[in-house]
Formats: C-alpha cells, sequence, structure tokens
C-alpha cells in the first residue's frame, strides 16, 4: 500500500519518521510544499485549496491513504479532505485527533496546555476537540511562534531555546498535568520542553498519529516498503534540514510542480 504523507514544508517529517517505524512495508511518499510555506499565515479557504491540490498529486502517484502531517491543514482542510476521499475509497487522517485522544488518555485532572504555532492556537481546533472530551478540564493555547525557526536552525537543546522555553511556558509549571506538542517542529524541542515543564506529559501528535495509522492500515505480511520525497521548491535545502526531522539524511528528493486539483479533491 502507498500513504501519501504532506506538510507545508519539512516539519512533517516527524510525522513521516513515526510512520516509517509503525508501516514499515508500506510504500510511504512525502510532499513538502515548500513553495507555499507557511500554511498558518494563509486564510482558512488558502491552505483548504492547496491541501486539495496536495492530495490530488499524492493521489495521482499512487497513494492509497493520506495523512495530513500540518496542524494547519488538519485544522481547516481534513473535513474537505475526509469526504473526497469516501468519494474513492482512500481514507484520510490527520495530526489534531489523535493527539487530543493521547492527552486525554493521559491526563490526570489537571490544566492541559497546547503549544502551537499562533495560527494552530488562534484557530482553536485542539482547544475544542479537548474540550469536547474533557469539558470541565481547564485548557490553555500557548503560541510558541520562536520555536519552528530554532528547530530549523538545529538550536533544540542549550541556553537560548532553554530561556525562549521559559519564557513561553513558565507560568504552566503548577497549573497543567499535560502538554500537547501541537507543532510538528516541536518534537524536537522536547528536552527543553521538559526541562521547563518537570513532571508534565508531553504528548506528541507525531507519535499519536502514527498509531493510529498503523492501526487502521497495518497487515502487510511481509517486504520492506519504498520511501520518496518530494518538494515543490528548494530540495537541496530540504535534503540538507531534513535529517534533524527524519533522522536520517532523507533519499535523493524530487521537485515536483502541483496542477490544479482534479475530482474528487476538487470540491469547492
Amino acid at each position: 500500500m502507498k500513504v501519501g504523507v504532506f506538510d507545508s514544508g519539512i516539519g512533517g517529517l516527524t510525522v513521516f519518521r513515526a510512520l516509517d517505524a509503525a508501516l514499515p512495508t508500506h510504500d510511504l511518499l512525502y510532499l513538502g510544499d515548500t513553495a507555499r510555506v507557511p500554511y498558518g499565515t494563509r486564510s482558512p479557504k488558502t491552505v483548504v485549496l492547496y491541501a486539495q491540490r496536495v492530495a490530488s498529486f499524492l493521489v495521482a502517484q499512487g497513494a492509497e491513504a493520506l495523512v495530513i502531517a500540518c496542524n494547519t491543514a488538519t485544522a481547516h482542510a481534513l473535513e474537505t479532505l475526509q469526504d473526497a476521499g469516501l468519494k474513492s475509497g482512500i481514507p484520510v487522517f490527520g495530526v489534531i485527533g489523535p493527539g487530543v485522544s493521547a492527552a486525554v488518555a493521559v491526563h490526570q485532572g489537571g490544566g492541559i496546555a497546547v503549544l502551537g504555532t499562533p495560527g494552530t492556537i488562534k484557530g482553536g481546533a485542539y482547544q475544542r476537540a479537548l474540550a469536547s472530551h474533557l469539558p470541565s478540564a481547564h485548557i490553555s493555547g500557548v503560541a510558541c511562534p520562536l520555536f519552528v525557526p530554532l528547530a530549523e536552525e538545529g538550536w533544540v537543546d542549550g541556553p537560548v531555546p532553554t530561556l525562549v522555553a521559559e519564557r513561553y511556558l513558565s507560568h504552566l509549571r503548577d497549573s497543567v498535568d499535560t502538554a500537547i506538542l501541537g507543532c510538528t517542529h516541536y518534537p524536537l524541542l522536547r528536552g527543553v520542553i521538559q526541562s521547563v515543564l518537570p513532571g508534565v506529559h508531553l504528548v506528541d501528535s507525531a507519535s499519536a498519529t502514527a498509531e493510529v495509522v498503523g492501526s487502521a492500515l497495518s497487515g502487510i505480511p511481509s517486504g520492506q516498503g519504498s520511501r520518496r520525497y518530494m518538494v515543490t521548491d528548494h530540495p537541496a535545502q530540504f535534503e540538507a534540514s531534513g535529517a534533524m526531522f527524519l533522522g536520517k539524511q532523507p533519499q535523493r528528493c524530487e521537485w515536483v510542480d502541483l496542477p490544479p486539483a482534479s475530482p474528487p479533491f476538487d470540491s469547492p
């Protein structure tokens, strides 16, 4: 089975890495829409349009299931892509639902924090989903915009990221027992975040998503699946930075162009 995974950039490689371990016998296709990164600053309508184009392209490449490895695209486009996928038998997974379920499972009655980009926090998808499961829980959404450039620069430990994390998160000490890493970049800063929030359960949406997808798509008996990497701009930059997120040097990355979406992913 071919599984298409996409993000606006390289952060989704943390999800891809978890899927690589969960689905070793499946063929995995990764597409980073780096020509349009970041999605978080775009309007919901534009994010849906971009997601439809990516999904349509991946299906044209043979993908039989899709994973939206992007919090912004999950928040705005998951329902649209799932509805389109139903028409052609293609399951579509996002990162928010699995992350919320994992947080609910480890929650111990205290507050819950969602750490994410400004767009993700402002959109409120995590907060609404958590509130539907835990209506009496105190939920805090905390935007941590500098975590993304720190992760991409490889500044994932030491005094600089620690000071940034302290500034963003110190007010959460003793008020939350669970925090969702609601951005695909944030797992790289897990150690720093944990040092600022000792004793807090940190929920990695990437790992949680891989568990859900792995359970839904398991069943291939043997063999090693292929891995393919594509971007819409700067393949050399993707190859240079991707190892931090993937845990190994990505294989040759291809430049691709995205045509307009075709049925069933072209619905308004």
